[in-house]
Protein backbone atom coordinates (compact mmCIF):
# COMPACT_ATOMS: atom_id res chain seq x y z
CA UNK A 1 0.00 0.00 0.00
CA UNK A 2 2.84 2.41 0.81
CA UNK A 3 4.35 1.78 -2.62
CA UNK A 4 1.03 2.51 -4.34
CA UNK A 5 0.57 5.73 -2.33
CA UNK A 6 4.10 6.82 -3.18
CA UNK A 7 3.50 6.13 -6.88
CA UNK A 8 0.27 8.16 -6.75
CA UNK A 9 2.08 11.11 -5.16
CA UNK A 10 4.86 10.99 -7.79
CA UNK A 11 2.35 10.82 -10.66
CA UNK A 12 0.38 13.69 -9.16
CA UNK A 13 3.51 15.88 -8.88
CA UNK A 14 4.59 14.97 -12.42
CA UNK A 15 1.15 15.83 -13.76
CA UNK A 16 1.28 19.18 -11.96
CA UNK A 17 4.62 19.94 -13.64
CA UNK A 18 3.42 18.83 -17.09
CA UNK A 19 0.26 20.96 -16.75
CA UNK A 20 2.27 24.19 -16.54
CA UNK A 21 1.72 26.46 -19.59
CA UNK A 22 5.37 26.43 -20.69
CA UNK A 23 5.41 22.61 -20.62
CA UNK A 24 2.32 22.45 -22.83
CA UNK A 25 3.86 24.78 -25.42
CA UNK A 26 7.40 23.36 -25.42
CA UNK A 27 6.83 20.11 -27.44
CA UNK A 28 5.39 22.00 -30.41
CA UNK A 29 8.24 24.53 -30.31
CA UNK A 30 10.89 21.81 -30.23
CA UNK A 31 9.27 19.85 -33.07
CA UNK A 32 9.17 22.94 -35.32
CA UNK A 33 12.78 23.87 -34.63
CA UNK A 34 13.90 20.25 -35.13
CA UNK A 35 12.48 20.37 -38.64
CA UNK A 36 14.00 23.79 -39.26
CA UNK A 37 17.50 22.49 -38.50
CA UNK A 38 17.30 18.90 -39.79
CA UNK A 39 16.53 19.68 -43.45
CA UNK A 40 19.70 21.82 -43.99
CA UNK A 41 21.77 19.25 -42.08
CA UNK A 42 20.46 16.35 -44.18
CA UNK A 43 21.19 18.39 -47.31
CA UNK A 44 24.80 18.96 -46.19
CA UNK A 45 25.32 15.28 -45.32
CA UNK A 46 23.95 14.08 -48.66
CA UNK A 47 26.03 16.67 -50.48
CA UNK A 48 29.05 15.25 -48.65
CA UNK A 49 27.98 11.78 -49.80
CA UNK A 50 27.99 13.02 -53.40
CA UNK A 51 31.61 14.13 -52.95
CA UNK A 52 32.46 10.52 -52.04
CA UNK A 53 31.13 9.43 -55.45
CA UNK A 54 27.66 8.33 -54.35
CA UNK A 55 25.61 9.01 -57.48
CA UNK A 56 22.65 11.40 -57.45
CA UNK A 57 20.44 8.45 -58.42
CA UNK A 58 21.62 6.57 -55.31
CA UNK A 59 20.97 9.57 -53.05
CA UNK A 60 17.59 10.19 -54.69
CA UNK A 61 16.53 6.56 -54.25
CA UNK A 62 17.52 6.65 -50.58
CA UNK A 63 15.48 9.82 -49.98
CA UNK A 64 12.55 8.33 -51.87
CA UNK A 65 12.56 5.07 -49.89
CA UNK A 66 13.23 6.71 -46.52
CA UNK A 67 11.25 9.96 -46.62
CA UNK A 68 9.02 9.87 -49.69
CA UNK A 69 8.89 11.69 -53.01
CA UNK A 70 7.93 15.07 -51.52
CA UNK A 71 11.06 15.39 -49.38
CA UNK A 72 13.18 13.96 -52.21
CA UNK A 73 11.82 16.63 -54.57
CA UNK A 74 12.60 19.27 -51.95
CA UNK A 75 16.19 18.23 -51.22
CA UNK A 76 17.55 16.83 -54.52
CA UNK A 77 17.46 20.12 -56.49
CA UNK A 78 19.36 21.77 -53.63
CA UNK A 79 22.03 19.05 -53.61
CA UNK A 80 22.45 19.16 -57.39
CA UNK A 81 22.87 22.93 -57.43
CA UNK A 82 24.62 23.40 -54.11
CA UNK A 83 27.82 25.43 -54.01
CA UNK A 84 29.68 26.54 -50.92
CA UNK A 85 29.22 30.21 -51.60
CA UNK A 86 29.06 32.79 -48.79
CA UNK A 87 25.29 33.04 -49.30
CA UNK A 88 24.83 29.30 -48.77
CA UNK A 89 26.99 29.28 -45.62
CA UNK A 90 25.05 32.27 -44.25
CA UNK A 91 21.74 30.49 -44.95
CA UNK A 92 22.86 27.37 -43.06
CA UNK A 93 24.09 29.48 -40.14
CA UNK A 94 20.79 31.38 -39.98
CA UNK A 95 18.85 28.10 -39.99
CA UNK A 96 21.01 26.76 -37.18
CA UNK A 97 20.71 29.96 -35.15
CA UNK A 98 16.93 29.95 -35.59
CA UNK A 99 16.77 26.29 -34.55
CA UNK A 100 18.69 27.10 -31.35
CA UNK A 101 15.62 29.03 -30.18
CA UNK A 102 14.09 25.63 -29.41
CA UNK A 103 16.88 24.65 -27.01
CA UNK A 104 16.81 28.19 -25.56
CA UNK A 105 13.18 27.50 -24.60
CA UNK A 106 14.34 24.21 -23.11
CA UNK A 107 16.92 26.05 -20.98
CA UNK A 108 14.44 28.67 -19.75
CA UNK A 109 11.84 26.02 -18.93
CA UNK A 110 14.45 23.99 -17.03
CA UNK A 111 15.42 27.10 -15.05
CA UNK A 112 11.79 27.62 -14.06
CA UNK A 113 11.41 23.99 -12.98
CA UNK A 114 14.68 23.99 -11.03
CA UNK A 115 13.87 27.45 -9.65
CA UNK A 116 17.11 29.11 -10.71
CA UNK A 117 17.79 32.43 -12.41
CA UNK A 118 18.55 32.77 -16.11
CA UNK A 119 22.13 33.60 -17.03
CA UNK A 120 23.04 36.31 -19.53
CA UNK A 121 21.63 36.09 -23.06
CA UNK A 122 25.09 35.47 -24.57
CA UNK A 123 25.90 32.53 -22.27
CA UNK A 124 22.45 31.05 -22.83
CA UNK A 125 22.78 31.42 -26.62
CA UNK A 126 26.18 29.71 -26.68
CA UNK A 127 24.84 26.86 -24.57
CA UNK A 128 21.73 26.57 -26.73
CA UNK A 129 23.88 26.30 -29.87
CA UNK A 130 25.89 23.45 -28.33
CA UNK A 131 22.70 21.69 -27.23
CA UNK A 132 21.17 22.18 -30.69
CA UNK A 133 24.19 20.58 -32.33
CA UNK A 134 23.98 17.58 -29.97
CA UNK A 135 20.23 17.16 -30.48
CA UNK A 136 20.38 17.48 -34.27
CA UNK A 137 23.28 15.01 -34.39
CA UNK A 138 21.19 12.60 -32.33
CA UNK A 139 18.11 13.04 -34.54
CA UNK A 140 20.12 12.50 -37.73
CA UNK A 141 21.65 9.38 -36.19
CA UNK A 142 18.15 8.08 -35.35
CA UNK A 143 16.95 8.73 -38.90
CA UNK A 144 19.97 7.39 -40.77
CA UNK A 145 20.80 4.31 -38.65
CA UNK A 146 17.96 2.88 -36.48
CA UNK A 147 15.14 4.16 -38.71
CA UNK A 148 16.46 3.70 -42.24
CA UNK A 149 19.78 1.88 -41.92
CA UNK A 150 18.35 -1.28 -43.50
CA UNK A 151 17.15 0.66 -46.52
CA UNK A 152 20.57 2.22 -46.92
CA UNK A 153 22.13 -1.27 -46.90
CA UNK A 154 19.58 -2.50 -49.47
CA UNK A 155 20.43 0.38 -51.80
CA UNK A 156 24.18 -0.22 -51.47
CA UNK A 157 23.72 -3.87 -52.41
CA UNK A 158 21.35 -2.92 -55.22
CA UNK A 159 23.85 -0.61 -56.94
CA UNK A 160 26.57 -3.31 -56.77
CA UNK A 161 29.10 -1.17 -54.96
CA UNK A 162 32.56 -2.56 -54.23
CA UNK A 163 32.09 -5.69 -52.12
CA UNK A 164 34.64 -4.66 -49.48
CA UNK A 165 33.11 -1.20 -49.08
CA UNK A 166 29.62 -2.73 -48.90
CA UNK A 167 30.74 -5.16 -46.17
CA UNK A 168 32.35 -2.38 -44.13
CA UNK A 169 29.32 -0.07 -44.36
CA UNK A 170 26.94 -2.94 -43.54
CA UNK A 171 29.06 -3.92 -40.52
CA UNK A 172 29.17 -0.33 -39.21
CA UNK A 173 25.41 0.18 -39.60
CA UNK A 174 24.55 -3.16 -37.97
CA UNK A 175 27.02 -2.48 -35.14
CA UNK A 176 25.46 0.95 -34.57
CA UNK A 177 22.03 -0.57 -33.94
CA UNK A 178 20.73 -2.18 -30.77
CA UNK A 179 22.63 -1.64 -27.51
CA UNK A 180 25.26 0.59 -29.13
CA UNK A 181 22.64 3.05 -30.38
CA UNK A 182 20.78 2.89 -27.05
CA UNK A 183 23.99 3.75 -25.17
CA UNK A 184 24.71 6.65 -27.53
CA UNK A 185 21.18 8.03 -27.11
CA UNK A 186 21.45 7.70 -23.31
CA UNK A 187 24.82 9.48 -23.09
CA UNK A 188 23.94 12.35 -25.44
CA UNK A 189 20.55 13.01 -23.87
CA UNK A 190 22.07 12.86 -20.39
CA UNK A 191 24.50 15.59 -21.44
CA UNK A 192 21.54 17.68 -22.67
CA UNK A 193 19.61 17.31 -19.40
CA UNK A 194 22.67 18.09 -17.28
CA UNK A 195 23.52 21.18 -19.37
CA UNK A 196 19.98 22.58 -19.64
CA UNK A 197 19.44 24.36 -16.29
CA UNK A 198 21.63 27.35 -15.43
CA UNK A 199 22.62 25.73 -12.18
CA UNK A 200 24.75 22.76 -11.19
CA UNK A 201 22.78 19.54 -10.81
CA UNK A 202 24.24 16.09 -10.17
CA UNK A 203 24.51 14.02 -13.32
CA UNK A 204 22.88 11.08 -11.54
CA UNK A 205 19.76 13.21 -11.01
CA UNK A 206 19.12 13.02 -14.77
CA UNK A 207 19.53 9.25 -15.06
CA UNK A 208 15.82 8.35 -14.80
CA UNK A 209 14.86 10.97 -17.36
CA UNK A 210 17.65 9.84 -19.70
CA UNK A 211 16.51 6.20 -19.44
CA UNK A 212 12.91 7.22 -20.14
CA UNK A 213 14.03 9.29 -23.14
CA UNK A 214 16.16 6.46 -24.52
CA UNK A 215 13.23 4.03 -24.35
CA UNK A 216 10.86 6.63 -25.80
CA UNK A 217 13.21 7.48 -28.69
CA UNK A 218 13.82 3.82 -29.55
CA UNK A 219 10.11 2.92 -29.50
CA UNK A 220 9.03 6.04 -31.42
CA UNK A 221 11.74 5.53 -34.07
CA UNK A 222 10.86 1.85 -34.54
CA UNK A 223 7.18 2.73 -34.94
CA UNK A 224 8.00 5.56 -37.36
CA UNK A 225 10.21 3.30 -39.48
CA UNK A 226 7.65 0.47 -39.45
CA UNK A 227 4.79 2.80 -40.33
CA UNK A 228 6.60 4.46 -43.22
CA UNK A 229 7.62 1.03 -44.54
CA UNK A 230 4.22 -0.65 -44.31
CA UNK A 231 1.30 1.70 -43.65
CA UNK A 232 2.14 5.12 -45.11
CA UNK A 233 -1.28 5.83 -46.66
CA UNK A 234 -1.69 9.42 -45.51
CA UNK A 235 -1.84 10.34 -49.22
CA UNK A 236 -5.64 9.94 -49.02
CA UNK A 237 -5.92 12.86 -46.61
CA UNK A 238 -2.81 14.95 -47.15
CA UNK A 239 -1.74 14.22 -50.72
CA UNK A 240 1.82 15.35 -51.41
CA UNK A 241 2.33 16.46 -47.79
CA UNK A 242 1.88 12.92 -46.42
CA UNK A 243 5.51 12.23 -45.45
CA UNK A 244 5.92 15.72 -43.98
CA UNK A 245 2.95 15.00 -41.71
CA UNK A 246 4.42 11.68 -40.55
CA UNK A 247 7.87 13.20 -40.04
CA UNK A 248 6.43 16.10 -38.04
CA UNK A 249 4.42 13.64 -35.94
CA UNK A 250 7.64 11.77 -35.14
CA UNK A 251 9.35 15.06 -34.23
CA UNK A 252 6.46 15.94 -31.95
CA UNK A 253 6.52 12.55 -30.20
CA UNK A 254 10.23 12.71 -29.43
CA UNK A 255 9.85 16.35 -28.32
CA UNK A 256 7.08 15.33 -25.93
CA UNK A 257 9.27 12.50 -24.62
CA UNK A 258 11.95 15.11 -23.84
CA UNK A 259 9.43 17.30 -22.00
CA UNK A 260 8.17 14.39 -19.87
CA UNK A 261 11.77 13.43 -19.05
CA UNK A 262 12.52 17.00 -17.91
CA UNK A 263 9.56 16.73 -15.52
CA UNK A 264 10.90 13.39 -14.22
CA UNK A 265 14.33 14.91 -13.62
CA UNK A 266 12.86 17.98 -11.90
CA UNK A 267 10.82 15.72 -9.63
CA UNK A 268 13.94 13.68 -8.84
CA UNK A 269 15.91 16.80 -7.87
CA UNK A 270 13.05 18.15 -5.72
CA UNK A 271 12.94 14.83 -3.82
CA UNK A 272 16.70 15.00 -3.25
CA UNK A 273 16.46 18.56 -1.89
CA UNK A 274 13.88 17.44 0.65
Amino acid sequence: MKLIEKAKRVIKRLWKILAKPQMLILPGQLAFFFLLAVVPMITLILYGASLFHFSYDFIGNFLLKAFGGEIKDLIMPIIEEIKFTPNFVILVMISFLAASAGTSSLIITSNQLYQCENTSYLKRKIKSLIMTFILITLILFLLLIPAFGDRFIELIKYVNMNETVTSIITFIINLSKGPVSWLLIFLLIKIIYTMAPDTDIPSRATTKGAIFTTLGFVIATRLYSFYVSHFAHYDILYGGLSHFVVLMLWFYIIAYVIVIAIAINAEEVSVWKK
